[in-house]
C-alpha cells in the first residue's frame, strides 16, 4: 500500500488496481461472513472481551485517521467528500480502499494530461 500512495508517476502500470483488487477480495469475504453469520455476526466477537472492544476502537481510529489523511489528496483531484464520508462510515475499510483507488486513478489521469 505504501507503493500505491507514494508513487504517482513512477510506475507504468495502473497503481489503483492494488487497492481495487483488495476491495474485491475483502468484499467477497465480507459478503460470505454476512451470509453465514448475519449482518451483526461481528458484535458478539467484538463485545465478548476487553480486547475485542479495544480492537474495535483501534479500527475506528485507524479508519478515521486514514480518511482524514486521504481527504486532501481526494479533494485536490476534484472528488466530493460527502458521498465518500458515507461510504466509509457504512462500509469501513471497503469504502476507504475504494476512495484510495479512485484518488490514485484520478491523480494518475491528471499527471498524464499535464504531460
Amino acid at each position: 500500500m505504501l507503493l500505491v500512495t507514494q508513487t504517482k508517476e513512477r510506475v507504468s502500470w495502473p497503481a489503483w488496481l492494488i487497492p481495487a483488487a483488495g476491495v474485491v477480495v475483502f468484499t467477497i469475504w465480507t459478503g460470505f461472513a454476512i451470509f453465514t453469520e448475519g449482518i451483526f455476526g461481528f458484535w458478539p466477537v467484538v463485545m465478548g472481551s476487553n480486547w475485542g472492544v479495544q480492537i474495535w476502537f483501534d479500527r475506528l481510529f485507524s479508519v478515521t485517521a486514514a480518511f482524514f489523511l486521504l481527504q486532501n489528496r481526494a479533494r485536490a483531484v476534484g472528488m466530493k467528500s460527502e458521498a465518500w464520508v458515507l461510504a466509509v462510515i457504512f462500509t469501513g475499510s471497503i469504502g476507504l480502499m475504494l476512495m484510495l483507488a479512485q484518488t490514485v486513478q484520478l491523480e494518475r489521469k491528471a499527471s498524464v494530461t499535464r504531460r
